[in-house]
């Protein structure tokens, strides 16, 4: 699904790696996707850069942005932070792709199996990336995510729940903002195109799917930025009732409840 003989490979913009500083079991790999979000990106990388936790990785993906000031102001500031991790990797998809065809890139760049995904326009807490990979290690689960915090156009706390995979048939309740293990990316298939949006709740459906379980910390640790820009604002709300049939055609088979 994810791996396509037609996918064009990105352009590495910029590149820089700490050698010999890899150690699977402590190594997590953040991933932003970009496209236009020249205003907010700084801003995100700077929660990332903040972490409390040491060993991070970023890889960055920019969706073809029509404006030259979001590579340009991604390249000077991967430049200044290349220190702060242990790997770095800015690519450029020569057409725009969509969210997850940029995730599924990043992932498949990235050399760690745990995974934390985020959007250029949200951020995360101080020490959400080492919380959420501590829950993560306490458990047999295959991620973990948090409470989010809404800001911007709203601010408000957001509506994440127990992992449940009879109340997820119904409905999201859990933001792409989260930590996953690679293997479990794969066994999915990535993240799959739907048009007009609904690609993370998609992916959610495919862990239910394949019986793959996460497990909800809850506590606010990353921050969702609601504004009339985002890809949830312009297309997803107009077609919800279009994609809410197309989730039932793609996942057709409502859950058992676990006895």
């Amino acid at each position: 699904m994810y791996d396509k003989s037609w996918n064009p490979d990105p352009e590495i913009l910029f590149c820089h790696e700490i050698p010999s500083f890899f150690d699977d079991k402590e190594h997590i790999s953040v991933i932003v996707t970009n496209y236009n979000y020249e205003n907010y990106i700084i801003e995100c990388l700077e929660s990332i850069s903040n972490q409390t936790y040491n060993n991070l990785s970023l890889i960055i993906v920019d969706d073809n942005s029509d404006r030259f000031e979001s590579i340009e102001i991604i390249s000077d500031w991967m430049n200044k932070n290349k220190h702060r991790f242990i790997s770095m990797k800015f690519l450029k998809n020569s057409m725009n792709q969509g969210p997850s065809a940029s995730r599924n890139t990043a992932i498949m760049h990235s050399l760690s199996e745990i995974i934390f995904i985020i959007d250029a326009d949200n951020t995360i807490m101080r020490t959400a990336i080492s919380k959420l990979y501590n829950c993560l290690n306490r458990t047999n689960a295959q991620g973990v995510y948090c409470q989010i915090a809404k800001f911007g156009d709203q601010n408000q706390i957001g509506s994440a729940d127990l992992w449940d995979p009879t109340e997820m048939f119904h409905k999201n309740y859990v933001d792409v903002m989260a930590m996953i293990k690679k293997s479990a990316w794969s066994q999915v298939g990535g993240f799959s195109h739907i048009e007009d949006g609904w690609e993370d709740y998609d992916f959610w459906l495919k862990f239910i799917d394949n019986n793959i379980d996460m497990v909800f910390l809850p506590e606010i640790l990353c921050r969702y930025r609601v504004h009339e820009s985002s890809r949830t604002a312009t297309e997803a709300y107009k077609h919800h009732d279009d994609l809410a049939i197309i989730m039932r055609y793609r996942h057709p088979e409502q859950p058992k409840t676990k006895e």
